[in-house]
Parts: C-alpha cells; sequence; structure tokens
C-alpha cells in the first residue's frame, strides 16, 4: 500500500511540475515579441524580449554568403539603439542586440537592412 502512496505522490508531484512549467513558458511568451520575413534574397528576425527591467532588442540576417557588408540601423520609436557598418560572418549572418528601457510593448521597434548594393530590408516590430 506504501508503494501506491509513494507513487500517487510522485505523480501528483510530476503534474504540479508540469504546471508550473506551462505557466512559466506562457508568462515568457506575453513579455517577448518577434518577426520573421523576407527581403532581397535574405531572411531577417525581429526581437524584443524584456529582460533586467528592460527590453533586449535582437535583429539576425541571413543573406547570401559571408564578408557582405551591410549598413544597419536599429531604432526603437525615433531613437536610434545602433547603427552602423557590420559584415556578414562566415555563415552569411548578422546578428545585433541592444538594450532599451521599457517593456517590449512600449514602443515600436523597427530594424532596417541595407546592404552595398541593392534595396533595404525594414523589418517592424509593435504598434
Amino acid at each position: 500500500m506504501q508503494k501506491k502512496a509513494v507513487i500517487g505522490a510522485g505523480a501528483a508531484a510530476a503534474v504540479v511540475v508540469g504546471l508550473g512549467a506551462w505557466w512559466a513558458v506562457d508568462a515568457t511568451a506575453e513579455t517577448q515579441a518577434a518577426e520573421r520575413g523576407t527581403c532581397g534574397g535574405a531572411t531577417w528576425e525581429l526581437s524584443a524580449e524584456e529582460e533586467d527591467g528592460g527590453t533586449e532588442v535582437s535583429a539576425e540576417l541571413q543573406s547570401s554568403g559571408p564578408g557582405e557588408a551591410w549598413e544597419v540601423e536599429l531604432m526603437r520609436g525615433d531613437t536610434a539603439l545602433l547603427a552602423g557598418t557590420r559584415t556578414t560572418d562566415e555563415d552569411g549572418e548578422i546578428d545585433v542586440d541592444a538594450f532599451a528601457s521599457g517593456a517590449p510593448g512600449d514602443a515600436t521597434y523597427a530594424v532596417t537592412f541595407t546592404p552595398a548594393e541593392g534595396e533595404p530590408c525594414t523589418a517592424t516590430l509593435g504598434s
């Protein structure tokens, strides 16, 4: 009889842990947002996630190859969080991150990736 009680208690604990993990994932989903798309043969992702009382904003570009120079501008509303030239790595990627004050849903975030030759790719996240 004691074995059944121990097994039952173990099963109940597993359910509680599972519900706790679901709640934690659900709470995280509310504090982050992401957009993905394509532009001129490249793919991009822009995301904003609550972190340390502010927002971590991340932008990624997957281009056709390594060594390409792109102008990158990461904005929070009208404020530049990051601007400058970045070069794709050996996998043809550019990854940039910046920290902004406020919660992810408090502002509009945008990134513009502009290749040396070609049209700019702009991604927007938020209202």
